[in-house]
C-alpha cells in the first residue's frame, strides 16, 4: 500500500511528489522500521510526540500527529484524532479483514471470558471454526496466543484478524478498549452487553461515563446486526430502549422476565430452564451460579442467531471443559475444596462467594484477596464488607503492587475494613496468606481465591510460584505427609 492512497482513505490532503510504499503501521516509536506510517499519540504515561524525531530516525515514511505544524525532517500530516486513524490506517492497511469473519463482540464487567469461551466452544462443535479474542489467551487458527490485552492493541487486532482463517471470531472488547478506540475500522455482526457493576472508575470517572463508553459498542454493528442484551440491571434495561429506538437492528433481551427474548428460571446446582418462544429446555449449567446460567444464555442466543438450534447448543455444552482461573477447582487430600476465580469487582465478587457459599453448605467457607495498587480505591470497602457477609473468615493480601510501596498498600487496604464484629486478617506476601488459608481451614471446608483467577504474578514472594493456582499445587506437594 502506498502512502497516498492510504492518506485518501484517511480523508488527509496531501501535496507530497513523491508516494513511499508503506511497510507498516506502529504508534511506538522503537517499532518503527524503513517504510512505516508512525502515528503520534498523546497517552496517558507518554506522548508520542516526543518521539517523533526518533521514529524518523528509525526510517519512518510519515508522521501522522496532533500537532497542527510541521515537525520533523520528513513527511509529517495533521489530524485531530490519531487513536482513532490509527485503527482505521491499519485496518486499511491489512484490507479491511474484519470483512472475511462473522464477527462477535462481548462487553460487560463480568462475565466477558466465560460467555466467549461458551460461544467459542458452540460454534467449534457445530463445525464453524471460531478464533477468540480475549483476557485468558487470544485463539487463532487453531492455536493459543499469548494475549496482553482483553482487546489487542489496533495493530496487533488487524494483524491477527488478517492471519485468522476462522469462520467466526468472538471478542472481548473492554471499556479501554473501547474508549481508546482500538475497534474502529470493524463492524460487528452481533454485540453482547452482559452486565454494568462498579469498576474502572479510576479510569472513567463515573458510572454514567463508563455506561456511555460500554454502549458505544453497539455504534460498531451493521445494519441489521443484533444486539443481545442482559435486562438484569438499569443498564441493561437502558440499552435495551436506546436501541429498541433504531430501525436497523435486530434486538434481543434475555434474564428473569417473562418478557425477555429469553428467559431463565429454576436455577439449579447443574442445571435451568430456558424458555424461548415457544421452546422450554433444561440448559446444563456449565458453571455454577445464577450469573453463569445468564452467561450460558447468551452464549446460546449469539450461537442462535448464527443458525445453531438452541437444542443442538444444549448438546454441545455438555462437553463444555470450563475455562482457566473461572471458578477453577482443586480438592486437597484432606478433602478440603480450593477454589480459583478471576472476580476482581464488587458484583463478580458477590456472584462467585455466593455460588461458593451454596457449594459449601454447612462447611467453613475462606476467602483470600487482595487489591492492585494505583487503582479504583473506591470499591475496596464494598468487596471487603461482601466478603465479610458470605464467609466464615477473610484474609487480605496483595494483589499487583503497580509501583505503590507494599507498606502503603497494606495501610490503604486496612483504612478500607469496615467496623465489623468479625475483622479480616491481614497477610502482605500472597502466596503467604494463600498456605495460611489451607493451613487454617479445618479438612473439607472451602477456600476460595479471588482477583487474578489464571494470570501470572507480577511481584516475587516467598515461597516459589508464578499464579494462584500454582501455589495452591506447591502447598499440597508440600503437606503431602499431613494429609490423610
Amino acid at each position: 500500500m502506498k502512502l497516498n492512497g492510504l492518506l485518501n482513505q484517511l480523508h488527509i490532503s496531501t501535496t507530497t511528489e513523491d508516494d513511499p510504499v508503506i511497510t507498516g503501521i506502529t504508534s511506538h516509536s522503537k517499532k518503527v522500521k524503513p517504510g512505516y506510517l508512525f502515528f503520534a499519540i498523546s497517552g496517558v504515561h507518554a506522548d508520542g510526540h516526543q518521539y517523533i524525531q526518533e521514529a524518523f530516525e528509525n526510517g519512518a515514511a510519515a508522521i501522522i500527529g496532533e500537532y497542527d505544524e510541521e515537525i520533523g525532517p520528513g513527511h509529517y500530516f495533521y489530524a485531530k484524532d490519531t487513536k482513532q486513524l490509527l485503527s482505521l490506517a491499519a485496518s486499511y492497511f491489512y484490507e479491511e479483514p474484519y470483512k472475511k469473519h462473522k464477527m462477535t463482540g462481548i462487553t460487560g464487567t463480568n462475565g466477558k471470558t466465560t460467555t466467549s469461551f461458551l460461544l467459542q466452544h458452540i460454534l467449534d462443535s457445530h463445525g464453524i471454526s471460531t478464533a477468540l479474542f480475549g483476557t485468558v489467551y487470544h485463539f487463532i487458527n487453531g492455536t493459543k496466543v499469548k494475549s496482553s490485552h482483553t482487546t489487542p492493541d489496533p495493530v496487533t487486532l488487524q494483524q491477527m484478524l488478517s492471519e485468522s482463517k476462522d469462520d467466526t471470531v468472538v471478542m472481548e472488547v473492554s471499556s479501554h478498549g473501547l474508549e481508546q478506540k482500538r475497534i474502529e475500522g470493524i463492524t460487528y455482526d452481533q454485540a453482547i452487553f452482559l452486565n454494568l457493576t462498579h469498576d474502572h472508575l479510576d479510569y472513567h470517572g463515573t458510572m454514567e461515563s463508563y455506561y456511555l463508553c460500554k454502549a458505544k459498542l453497539f455504534s460498531y454493528l451493521k445494519n441489521k446486526g443484533t444486539a443481545i442484551i442482559c435486562s438484569e440491571g438499569h443498564y441493561g434495561k437502558r440499552l435495551t430502549e436506546e436501541l429498541n429506538k433504531k430501525n436497523d437492528l435486530q434486538v434481543w433481551t434475555y434474564g428473569k422476565r417473562k418478557t425477555d427474548s429469553f428467559y431463565i428460571e429454576d436455577v439449579g446446582k447443574n442445571s435451568f430452564n430456558l424458555v424461548h418462544e415457544t421452546l422450554q429446555v433444561t440448559v446444563p449449567l456449565p458453571l455454577p451460579g445464577e450469573y453463569n446460567a445468564l452467561n450460558t444464555t447468551a452464549a446460546i442466543a449469539a450461537a442462535l442467531d448464527y443458525g445453531i438450534p438452541i437444542k443442538s447448543s444444549i448438546e454441545y455444552l455438555k462437553s463444555f471443559a470450563g475455562i482457566p482461573g473461572r471458578f477453577e477447582e482443586i480438592i486437597l487430600q484432606n478433602g478440603t475444596e480450593v477454589i480459583v476465580d478471576y472476580a476482581h469487582t464488587p458484583d463478580g465478587v458477590s456472584q462467585v462467594l455466593e455460588a461458593a457459599s451454596k457449594k459449601a453448605g454447612n462447611r467453613p467457607l475462606y476467602h483470600v484477596f487482595g487489591f492492585r495498587g494505583n487503582r479504583d480505591l473506591t470499591k475496596r470497602s464494598e468487596m471487603i464488607s461482601i466478603s465479610l457477609e458470605y464467609t466464615t473468615k477473610t484474609i487480605l493480601t496483595v494483589d499487583d503492587l503497580n509501583g505503590v510501596d507494599r507498606d502503603q498498600l497494606v495501610q490503604e487496604t486496612q483504612e478500607a475494613i469496615p467496623k465489623a464484629s468479625q475483622l479480616p486478617v491481614i497477610v502482605p506476601d500472597r502466596t503467604e496468606a494463600i498456605f495460611f488459608a489451607l493451613k487454617e481451614a479445618p479438612p473439607n471446608a472451602v477456600v476460595i481465591i479471588t482477583g487474578k483467577g489464571p494470570e501470572k504474578y507480577k511481584e516475587a514472594y516467598t515461597h516459589p510460584s508464578d499464579s494462584d493456582l500454582k501455589t495452591v499445587e506447591l502447598f499440597q506437594s508440600m503437606n503431602k505427609p499431613t494429609f490423610i
